[in-house]
């Protein structure tokens, strides 16, 4: 017969006790896909929490497991909503090609993707095929895995999506549902900018759009195939003049000409 201190050894500290029932008691198991492999839940996605020694039975608080699963449902989520197109799935500061002739731009985009509050406004300007959608498509990757909602738009597209909404009677597709979905996003891509017609109509929803969120401060990125001199003033004079912006040419040859050429 082993020895009754033995026993309690065996058992363990009364905190190591408390701390084993609140990790294996069954609590109402939430609407996860989670096994029952987790070591501290047994599956049911939540713990009974411990203050000063007491297991709080009144109350939850999401496992680690449970916690992780969230995460990356909630990451999933806003990268859907974020409507990248497909040949972004590379897109990612990891396998960007760096050279010379990109390394200021590239270095802007990690700041932004890192320091979202000191660089709010990022205009990338330069040729086809240059790495621009490349950092600003990372830049938003960055900001979601984060947990921040960003969006991806093709100007174009972008303004006939508003056309459409004038279509729509529901709130969140109608034209003031959409134009108010794109004023308001915590961070918002702008891509291929000067591509689209030069109509007052589209001028007037471009320029409210942008200075709203120069008025919100709100973070925007701009990429064309512009130069600087080509961009419209007001356009240019806004992202010049933002407080936490900056503008960078990208002075490099398209991207599948280099590697040709590089064998």
């Amino acid at each position: 017969m082993e020895k009754i201190g033995e026993i309690i050894k065996q058992l363990g500290t009364p905190r190591e006790i408390l701390n084993k029932i609140a990790q294996s008691t069954p609590v109402e198991s939430m609407e996860t896909s989670l096994s029952t492999d987790c070591e501290y839940c047994n599956g049911f996605g939540s713990l009974y929490p411990i203050r000063d020694g007491v297991v709080i039975y009144s109350e939850t608080t999401p496992c680690i497991c449970t916690q992780k699963e969230l995460k990356e449902k909630k990451q999933q989520r806003l990268l859907e909503s974020c409507s990248l197109p497909p040949f972004a799935d590379k897109m990612t500061f990891e396998n960007f090609e760096m050279y010379v002739e990109v390394k200021e731009a590239y270095q802007l985009a990690k700041k932004m993707a890192d320091e979202p509050g000191v660089l709010r406004w990022l205009g990338l300007i330069g040729q086809n095929g240059n790495g621009k959608t490349h950092l600003a498509v990372a830049i938003c990757k960055a900001w979601i895995d984060a947990g921040f909602p960003a969006r991806y738009a093709f100007v174009s597209l972008l303004l006939d999506e508003l056309r459409e909404g004038f279509k729509k009677e529901d709130a969140e597709n109608s034209y003031e549902g959409k134009f108010r979905y794109y004023c308001n996003i915590p961070l918002l891509l702008l891509d291929d900018f000067g591509t689209e017609s030069k109509t007052v109509w589209v001028q007037e929803k471009l320029d409210t759009l942008i200075d709203y969120r120069l008025m919100n401060n709100l973070s925007l990125i701009v990429t064309s195939n512009l130069s600087l001199d080509e961009m419209p003033s007001r356009i240019r004079s806004r992202l010049m003049r933002h407080s936490k912006g900056s503008i960078v040419g990208i002075m490099a040859e398209d991207y599948s000409l280099r590697r040709k050429r590089n064998g």
